[in-house]
């Protein structure tokens, strides 16, 4: 999960980035199965969570992942301020 510091322009910027280029990128990956993007009512703190097939799918796209997600924030003028891992213990959608 990336937890990124920002401002409600660069926020807007960062949705497109995320959406028109990352999102694509992550569709091509093996594994990847989900991106949630959160974002405050301020648009001042965005959280940034994908969830993967498994672990190995997950390390297998971590060195590309953080590389563009450290050229996103530079690009957009955000702070990255963790990027942390969980374990998924429960996951329910009603469709």
């Amino acid at each position: 999960m990336h937890v990124l510091e920002t401002t409600p322009e660069a926020d807007e910027r960062g949705l497109e980035i995320v959406r028109d280029q990352l999102l694509p990128w992550l569709r091509d990956s093996t594994g990847f199965r989900v991106l949630l993007r959160l974002t405050t009512l301020e648009g001042t703190k965005t959280l940034v969570l994908t969830l993967w097939a498994d672990e190995e799918s997950l390390e297998a796209s971590a060195e590309v992942g953080n590389k563009l997600s450290d050229l996103t924030a530079e690009a957009v003028g955000v702070t990255r301020k963790a990027l942390e891992a969980y374990e998924v213990t429960l996951f329910d959608v009603d469709v």
